[in-house]
Formats: C-alpha cells, structure tokens, sequence
C-alpha cells in the first residue's frame, strides 16, 4: 500500500480527544456525550490512520452485538474510507471472520462484546495480540470485557513503533461503569494520569445540521 496524507478536520472537542490517542502518557481515553457528538468517525479516523501508517498492526472495532456494529460504526468507517479515498482494492474484508486485512498487513477486529451465556468469561478475547482499540457504546458492553480488552493491548508491534496500548471508548451518558470510571472522576478533578475524559456534545459537531438541535431543543420541552 502507497503510503499517503489524510486529511482530518476535527471538532475541538475531537481534536482534543486525537491528541490523547497520540501522546506518550494516556492509555484510555473516553469521549463521551449525546447522539451526533462524532464518537464514532474519531474512533474511525483513528483507527485508519493507524492501520495505515504502522504496517502489520492490529486493532479492535467493538461494541456490544455485531448487528449495530455493522448497521453503525462499520458504516461510518466505510464512508470515511471513501472520503480518504480508500479504494476496495487496498483492503479485504472477510465478514465470515469479521477481519479486515490493508495490504500493508494491518488488521481491524469486528467483535460482538455482550455476555453470552456460552462463555461467561470472555475467552473469545483471550487469543487476541491488539496495537489499540476502538469500543463503540462502551456504556452498553459489561466492563469484564472491557478490563479483558485491555490485558490484550500493546502485544502487536507497539514497542517497533514506539506506540503505547490505547483504548479509545465512545459513550453515551450513562450511570454505569463509564460513569464510575471516566465522568465522576473527571468531574471530581481526581482522574487518573493514564485515563482522560472529553465531554462531547451534538453542539461540538461541526456536521450536525440546526434543525436536527432545534428536534433536540424542542424535545426537552
């Protein structure tokens, strides 16, 4: 694959958030925030840049069941493709595996993250060697699967590019495990060094049109 310069024109609050993904010190990052506050397309934007510029590299695309996953964030990460001009020749997607393989060797992982009665533990996750990861709607995924996720980051060239295991999380208010984990403290002012927070509102999207805010703004009526 051509090595190429993409284009990426982020929200602040994006922006904010991509510099997180990029440093040397933070290892989980949560964006969280209403419908349209453009969580799925950084998680995207992420992890195609990524894919792209460190060959042979591996990265989770999750949320809780494959159905929304596909219907959803797999359709944002196609259309942002063909907005960089990501041409179907550059990448093979096996839907029997859920794997996506670049030319270059760099994979993205389709896992399905709910509790299934056939394995409690989540030991479909256990073989997997991941650089990062991507979950989508974390606030809907059992947070064993998300502590199992992260055991399994670093593990596929990172020290080759000197790239730290990050786990991007995109969520929706909730007073669960993203709430105890990435709001209270944030809001608190005691988040730990390794975790940040971004607030993201529909407000922040520089794409979301006035009239879907004013149906947002006519609704809290």
């Amino acid at each position: 694959m051509e090595q190429r310069v993409i284009q990426f024109n982020p929200s602040l609050k994006q922006y904010e958030a991509y510099k997180y993904l990029t440093d040397k010190e933070t290892t989980e990052i949560g964006y969280g925030g209403a419908a349209y506050g453009g969580k799925s397309y950084l998680g995207s934007f992420w992890i195609t840049s990524s894919c792209l510029a460190y060959p042979d590299t591996g990265w989770l695309l999750g949320r809780k069941d494959l159905i929304n996953l596909r219907r959803t964030t797999l359709l944002t990460l196609f259309k942002l493709w063909e907005e960089l001009g990501i041409k179907r020749d550059e990448y093979n997607y096996n839907q029997q595996s859920n794997i996506i393989t670049f030319n270059n060797k760099s994979q993205i992982f389709l896992f399905h993250l709910a509790n299934q009665p056939s394995d409690p533990l989540f030991t479909r996750l256990g073989g997997l060697d991941l650089t990062g990861a991507f979950i989508d709607e974390s606030n809907e995924v059992p947070e064993q699967a998300i502590n199992i996720i992260l055991t399994r980051l670093g593990r596929r060239n990172n020290d080759k590019y000197d790239l730290l295991p990050k786990l991007l999380e995109g969520f929706n208010p909730d007073k669960g495990h993203v709430y105890s984990r990435y709001y209270k403290p944030w809001r608190d002012n005691i988040l730990p060094t390794h975790r940040k927070f971004i607030k993201a509102l529909p407000t922040d999207n520089p794409t979301v049109t006035e009239a879907y805010l004013n149906q947002l703004r006519n609704s809290d009526k």
